[in-house]
């Protein structure tokens, strides 16, 4: 009997309905592999359909559940000798994550082949918030489509690598030498890419936007879509990138958007939520279905509610997992005032808001087009969600990113009273003096969110002497222009009245 096995094209059918249940990918779940007690590289080997050592064969198979291994097996000693040897696609995947779990997106992935392997576009981005599943979309479309081509190379950006580094680091990939400038690099690079046809990934682009020289960045992307080869760059990133004046036909970007219910409750029940499929589908429309945010979510409701959703989602609060913060944060941090601006006012009111409302708020008139442009910025960012009603559209904030603004408006808010306090100078007011803080069209001042959140802070801060630091703030403002007390005035009676009503309660 032969020490090595192949799997027959039916085998391999039966294979991937088991990994699809687990929601394993075909590769890049490290769990396979770990439980197979073997690597990456073979795991692809026998996707591939190359003979592998017997008892490896076995060990994959019944890692997904599959006992009957002779039924995925080609065993045809016939078969086994005329078999014709296919080269296997060059692979530089060394940068590539391994994932955990992946569900769904089939309509994704089908139209991502189509775009790459029927029409032969040479540039392909995927967009999408922060822990939407960009890469675990790419790993799948590996899985699924790398036979197709010739060589396969995935470099993560997220370590933001300069352009020239990054260029040396592809050329290595194809054993070129080191080269010193761009447009040197560039040329090889294309030259390669002439020669066989070839994916290459480039992970986290996002990475590049904060360097000096990410106009170098657009202008490679650029001149490797419109020369002329045969291979594909995939791009995945939280920002949509500037394609310039590239060819639509050749270029295409997919937005990604949260997983659809039936995916997301397959994900929370192998998480070991089993709760009511309303309770399950409120939590995932609370999340907008992103894979990350219920993945982190899940250990806090099993661990504090027992597993009850229900429970958890009567705290009509939102948990957002460090991992996610710290990302959501450090895109906040990173727009302009404007864009901050922006933000802060669509937390204040948590709903849809119209651009000439919007427009009518801002403290300091500002050109329409520069509000546009600042919109059209976020939007970019996949940090607003837009509404289509019967007039013009209106903008609001996903919940993720929701929270995440709303705890950095009112943390900056009371720094900024801090200042104040310390200064006596109301010119550290920034907020404060731009943004009216109460809900429009609300008269609950004891239940509007920001201002109670904001209010508890302060209270933590100068506990029975807020009070006192508040009139004291009202006095600095007396003789002050109405353009310098801005929304400062209103803000501050608004938190007096709290500060009455929580006294009351006492």
């Amino acid at each position: 009997m032969s020490n090595s096995l192949k799997a027959s094209t039916a085998g391999l059918a039966i294979v991937d309905k088991s990994r699809q249940r687990l929601g394993w990918t075909k590769t890049s779940t490290a769990r396979w592999w770990q439980d197979a007690h073997t690597s990456k590289a073979t795991l692809r080997r026998f996707w591939q359909g190359d003979r592998i050592q017997r008892e490896i064969f076995i060990a994959i198979c019944q890692a997904v559940g599959i006992v009957n291994w002779e039924a995925i097996a080609e065993l045809s000693n016939a078969d086994l000798e005329s078999t014709v040897v296919i080269p296997t696609p060059y692979l530089d995947c060394n940068e590539a994550p391994d994932l955990e779990s992946f569900y769904g997106r089939n309509q994704e992935l089908a139209q991502l082949e189509e775009w790459i392997t029927s029409q032969n576009c040479k540039l392909i981005t995927i967009n999408g918030i922060a822990g939407i599943g960009k890469t675990a979309l790419a790993l799948a479309l590996v899985d699924r489509i790398q036979s197709k081509f010739d060589c396969l190379i995935w470099k993560s950006l997220q370590t933001s690598p300069s352009l020239i580094s990054l260029l040396n680091s592809l050329l290595n990939s194809f054993e070129q030498s080191v080269v010193q400038n761009i447009q040197q690099g560039t040329a090889q690079l294309i030259q390669q890419l002439q020669k066989r046809r070839c994916l290459l990934i480039l992970d986290g682009f996002e990475a590049t936007f904060c360097q000096p020289e990410d106009l170098s960045y657009g202008q490679f992307i650029q001149q490797l879509s419109r020369e002329r080869h045969q291979s594909c760059i995939l791009i995945s990133s939280r920002e949509q990138i500037n394609t310039g004046e590239i060819n639509t036909k050749i270029s295409r970007c997919l937005n990604l958007k949260g997983l659809q219910k039936t995916e997301a409750v397959e994900l929370l029940q192998s998480r070991g939520l089993t709760g009511k499929e309303l309770g399950l589908s409120v939590l995932i429309q609370l999340y907008r279905g992103n894979p990350l945010a219920l993945k982190l979510v899940t250990p806090l409701i099993q661990s504090v509610f027992s597993g009850n959703v229900a429970a958890f989602l009567s705290q009509h609060t939102l948990i957002v997992g460090d991992r996610l913060r710290v990302i959501l944060k450090q895109q906040f941090e990173q727009l302009s005032g404007l864009e901050q601006d922006i933000l802060y006012w669509l937390a204040i009111w948590q709903e849809p808001v119209s651009f000439s409302r919007l427009q009518t708020h801002l403290l300091i008139s500002v050109d329409p087009a520069m509000v546009l442009e600042g919109i059209v910025a976020l939007e970019r960012r996949s940090l607003l969600e837009k509404w289509i009603g019967n007039y013009e559209p209106s903008f609001t904030l996903q919940p993720l990113v929701m929270k995440v603004v709303t705890d950095e408006l009112v943390e900056y808010t009371a720094q900024e009273m801090d200042r104040v306090v310390q200064s006596h100078d109301i010119r550290h007011f920034q907020i404060l003096r731009t943004h009216w803080l109460l809900r429009p069209g609300t008269d609950d001042i004891a239940g509007d969110r920001i201002l109670t959140q904001l209010w508890k802070k302060l209270w933590q801060l100068y506990g029975a002497t807020l009070p006192q630091m508040l009139n004291q703030i009202l006095l600095l403002l007396k003789g002050q222009s109405p353009l310098a007390m801005g929304y400062i005035g209103g803000n501050l009676a608004i938190l007096s009245g709290i500060d009455s009503l929580e006294t009351s309660k006492e």
